[in-house]
């Protein structure tokens, strides 16, 4: 088993610096893809100061600003390794991802995807080391907070499928991913989500670690995608669309329809508490039309059977579109 590194980065040579000296410090990783979205100046590696061959590294970039996702789907068409870890140049690598990634390969049956745990810088500022608290809730409740990997099972994959959509927190697969036609959706924000909910629909095999990985930051103020305020956000329904279709075909439908209607419908929420006021009004007309393609009397006969409330969120999001 070989493994590769794809970082996405966009005029974030300081960041990309530190996550290089790390990667030569650890030695995990046969190959490194550094995917560049036109940074101006371009964050090549050799001019950071990086021996390329040494670490081997790749340079990839597009001459014109793509977003995260196109970079992460261009660096998936380079990789030659048989796993792949799509990593934030902005973010950490921690030493337990080595000890991790000793046990996957002791695995006797090959595994689609392993997903593992990660320290949140808003957490630790508050002293406490893992993700935010509502994902912290989901690995407790599905008993996988233990370091060695274990197999997923139907049940808990419904419910641990609910954590933040990052694209950073799994070892896929690359056959897995290519097969599937598994890619990121190449919008500006939310590219990660298509990624993320598609694996769990078709994987055959998951497993999971609750080993503290990677460190990820987000910062109160800045440039970060966390921050953005603009119409880009109104693009998530392009992410959206395609997983009904995934989720029809997987034959999945009764068991994660709940927690993907579930999900979008709380992101929903999360977006107008970081929407410029002035796109509230079409967000709402676009949160209606997609319910409304989405959802047909049997979907919402479901989901008012098994989750009342779940059935009157979506309601009021119809409602508030057509006012």
């Amino acid at each position: 088993m070989k493994l590769s590194l794809v970082i996405p980065v966009r005029n974030d040579s300081e960041g990309l610096t530190r996550l290089l000296a790390q990667v030569a410090e650890l030695a995990l990783f046969d190959a490194v893809l550094v995917c560049d979205d036109a940074s101006d100046p371009p964050c090549r590696p050799a001019d950071l100061g990086f021996d390329e061959a040494a670490l081997g590294i790749t340079y990839l970039r597009s001459e014109e600003q793509r977003g995260a996702g196109h970079a992460r789907n261009m660096g998936l068409d380079a990789v030659q390794t048989d796993h792949v870890l799509f990593f934030d140049s902005d973010d950490l690598l921690a030493p337990p991802l080595v000890t991790l990634w000793q046990d996957l390969q002791t695995q006797a049956a090959p595994f689609d995807f392993c997903l593992f745990r990660h320290v949140d810088s808003r957490e630790r500022a508050l002293g406490r080391r893992g993700p935010m608290e509502a994902d912290q809730r989901l690995w407790q409740g599905c008993g996988l907070l233990g370091e060695i990997p274990q197999e997923v099972g139907p049940d808990q994959a419904v419910q641990i499928v609910q954590i933040a959509a990052y694209p950073w927190n799994k070892i896929y697969r690359t056959g897995f991913l290519r097969d599937e036609n598994i890619r990121c959706t190449e919008i500006p924000v939310h590219n990660d989500i298509e990624l993320h909910w598609s694996g769990f629909l078709k994987a055959r095999r998951i497993l999971a670690s609750g080993a503290l990985c990677c460190e990820h930051f987000v910062a109160a103020q800045g440039n970060r995608l966390t921050n953005r305020r603009s119409a880009d956000r109104l693009e998530v329904f392009r992410a959206l669309a395609p997983l009904h279709r995934v989720l029809r075909e997987s034959g999945r439908e009764p068991e994660f329809l709940l927690a993907m209607t579930g999900f979008y419908t709380r992101l929903f929420d999360w977006i107008l508490g970081t929407l410029e006021e002035q796109y509230h009004a079409e967000f709402f007309r676009r949160i209606s039309a997609f319910l409304l393609a989405q959802h047909d009397d049997i979907s919402m006969a479901l989901i008012a059977a098994r989750d009342p409330a779940l059935a009157q969120r979506i309601n009021d999001h119809i409602r508030r579109g057509w006012g």
